[in-house]
């Protein structure tokens, strides 16, 4: 009996010294596989200490822990990021950064799998050193024009045959971009969509006074990120931010012929975490035009008649542009945006023509003279919540996007034609008394995820989600004047009411 209790406690003794030493065995296994497969990584974002600016081209080694002997490095990029890749999974190093004018910076870090094998540094500091730094202005020229991979790129505000004017005249210095005489702007002969910063919008390129515009880009030929619509090309007009530290601002005013005259003034402050901008914009101008008309009817190449017209036209158009945004970094990597616009402005037209027919031997048939006069008015506000992260590798970020545009806009017109006979009495029927008025109440809604990551120099890869609602009311309600009652009646032919809901849902990937 007590030799099979002998034997009993031996063999569990055994066993459990055996099922001990096993995880043993399989870590030195794995630590030995981990060593060869190095795949520890370092990476972060080397900033002035002072300005939180990127220091560019920064020199990163890593070392060794007891010794100079270099593992890996390279440069930061032009944002200040940087990453040493393909480092022994396991150990501790020293850090080391330099550059011109700045103090070197020097840390212990380690790798401790399985936790800690690919590491986020964060934002490193550099300090600026006093005794060899020296003030240095470097100033550069931005070019009017710049081709980029996508898109064309107008520096409007090198432009100074646009001050004060609107992003319509802007476009009209844009090669490949033709704009018609009511304003429409076209690209390769197809309509284009009106986008700002990046998102659609309701505004039309007169709404867009062109002293807040920083830049115009042309998109030929839009990537899947955009709608579906847009397959004609996109404009997208690049509002003006603040990107100087501290507190600065700017007030100046405008003046030309035409009567035309404005003034722009805006605050900026920009103290981390936080950047402020608030600014405001005034443009005012009188357009005059005038124009003729002559035309002659033929008939077997005998001249039938003749037709004369005349025309003057007024146009005053004053607008207001505010915008407010700020701008929250949780830190270099992260940020968070509140931004809102508004823009009000009016069209007000006074046209006066007159006019003539005659026979083919110029005796007079009839004349007259007509008058129409318009007032046309908007108010069109733009808010915006965005959270914006970008990474150590360049290009590569995530945005969340929602924007919320509201819109209302009315005209009015008074239109009378009077019709004389050749003795300057008035035609039967005559005066035409016509008036109309209308006007739109828009509210849209979208939400949108980007993500982008360049795969190559060549390549890149997008995807994303977008929820778009939009609720427009349009009405337009004109009255002939009717002489049997001495009162306007309503035309219904002629008159209308429209009430849209539009609702998209989409996910793309490219």
């Amino acid at each position: 009996m007590k030799k099979n209790i002998l034997f009993l406690v031996l063999v569990l003794f055994l066993s459990s010294l055996a099922f001990s030493q096993m995880p043993q065995g399989n870590m030195q296994s794995m630590m030995k596989n981990a060593k060869n497969m190095n795949i520890g990584r370092f990476y972060g974002k080397v900033i002035d200490a002072k300005t939180k600016k990127p220091v560019e081209y920064a020199s990163v080694v890593l070392l060794w822990f007891n010794k100079d002997s270099l593992i890996a490095g390279g440069l930061a990029k032009e944002n200040g990021d940087f990453s040493l890749e393909g480092l022994p999974p396991y150990g501790g190093y020293r850090l080391r950064i330099s550059f011109i004018g700045y103090k070197n910076y020097e840390t212990k870090v380690y790798i401790v799998p399985p936790n800690k094998i690919d590491q986020d540094l964060g934002d490193i500091k550099l300090e600026p050193d006093e005794k060899v730094l020296k003030e240095v202005e470097v100033s550069a020229e931005k070019s009017t024009f710049v081709m980029s991979v996508d898109r064309k790129v107008y520096n409007v505000d090198k432009d100074l045959s646009v001050k004060g004017g609107t992003a319509l005249d802007a476009l009209k210095n844009i090669p490949t971009v033709s704009v018609d005489a009511e304003g429409n702007a076209t690209l390769r002969e197809s309509a284009v969509r009106i986008y700002v910063d990046g998102k659609p919008t309701t505004l039309t390129l007169q709404q867009i006074p062109s002293d807040q515009i920083e830049r115009i880009e042309v998109i030929s030929n839009p990537s899947v990120k955009f709608e579906a619509n847009t397959t004609g090309g996109i404009i997208n007009v690049v509002l003006k931010k603040n990107t100087k530290p501290g507190y600065n601002g700017i007030l100046m005013g405008n003046i030309g012929t035409g009567d035309r005259y404005g003034g722009m003034g805006n605050i900026n402050i920009k103290e981390n975490p936080f950047n402020f901008s608030l600014m405001y914009n005034y443009n005012s101008g009188i357009n005059s035009t005038n124009g003729y008309t002559n035309r002659i009817d033929l008939y077997n190449d005998t001249i039938i008649d003749y037709f004369n017209q005349n025309n003057v036209s007024l146009m005053r158009n004053p607008f207001h542009f505010g915008r407010l945004s700020v701008d929250y970094n949780i830190n270099n990597r992260n940020t968070i945006t509140v931004a809102g616009n508004l823009v009000k402005g009016e069209f007000n037209t006074s046209d006066v023509q007159d006019y003539e027919y005659l026979t083919g031997k110029k005796v007079p048939i009839m004349g007259g003279y007509r008058i129409n006069d318009s007032k046309a008015g908007f108010v069109n506000v733009t808010s915006q919540l965005m959270y914006r992260k970008t990474y150590p590798k360049v290009g590569k970020e995530l945005t969340i996007d929602l924007n919320n545009n509201t819109s209302n806009s009315g005209n009015q017109y008074q239109f009378n034609s009077y019709d004389k006979d050749t003795a300057g009495n008035d035609m039967p029927f005559s005066p035409i008394l016509q008036k109309n008025k209308g006007g739109t109440d828009a509210s849209q809604w979208i939400l949108q995820v980007d993500y982008v990551n360049p795969i190559s120099d060549k390549a890149k890869l997008e995807m994303g989600i977008r929820g778009f609602y939009k609720k427009s009311n349009s009405y337009n309600n004109t009255s002939n004047f009717n002489y049997a009652i001495n009162d306007y009646e309503k035309d219904s032919i002629m008159s209308n009411n429209y009430v849209i809901d539009d609702m998209v849902n989409a996910a793309y990937i490219n």
